[in-house]
């Protein structure tokens, strides 16, 4: 099994996620594409893996700006190249599996989900089937933030992601391959 896991991590929560990731699909002897989203990520060809993880942090309910211009080089990319067509039509065997790192110091994961979805459209828009979303309590890192980690609806989140957190998307990631192994093995 072929697995992009790809990522854009500002301050390291998310980043701690991923590598959990490639981990787990290591150690279920999947084929690993690792790739941390910067501002010179180019577009990739998103059809050429079986099941990708895509992650970030969430900025003002959104990915941050690094990820957010990749997703419109890949949709570019993806336009220029016929992929995008009416009603994205599913292709048999591509799944992506769309999580974030998330403080919540406001309003908790409703401040997550919208970027889960905005990342999850790209693919979508491709007719890779979303398999799974996430939401990964993490800390606020930069020092002038440090508040921001115990005064919202989520309590105290400093040091999230913990040991537990990322043992939970070292299994979880585990069962996303178990469960679509069988489904992209069967096919031709």
């Amino acid at each position: 099994m072929k697995i992009l896991n790809i990522y854009s991590s500002l301050n390291g929560p998310t980043a701690r996620v991923a590598a959990e990731i490639s981990k787990a699909a290591k150690d279920m002897g999947c084929e690993l594409t690792e790739v941390q989203i910067t501002k010179d990520t180019e577009a990739l060809d998103l059809l050429d893996f079986d099941l990708s993880f895509f992650g970030s942090g969430v900025y003002s309910w959104l990915p941050p700006k690094p990820a957010l211009k990749w997703i419109d080089k890949q949709m570019d990319a993806a336009k220029a190249a016929g992929l995008i067509k009416p009603c994205s039509p599913r292709i048999p065997g591509k799944f992506v599996s769309v999580y974030t790192t998330f403080g919540g110091p406001h309003t908790g994961v409703a401040e997550a989900v919208p970027a889960v979805k905005y990342m999850g459209q790209l693919f979508d828009h491709l007719g890779i089937s979303i398999a799974d979303e996430w939401y990964v309590q993490g800390s606020f890192i930069p020092e002038n933030f440090s508040a921001m980690n115990t005064a919202g609806r989520m309590g105290n989140v400093e040091g999230r992601p913990n040991a537990a957190d990322l043992r939970a998307a070292y299994e979880r990631t585990c069962g996303t391959i178990l469960n679509l192994r069988p489904v992209i093995d069967a096919l031709p």
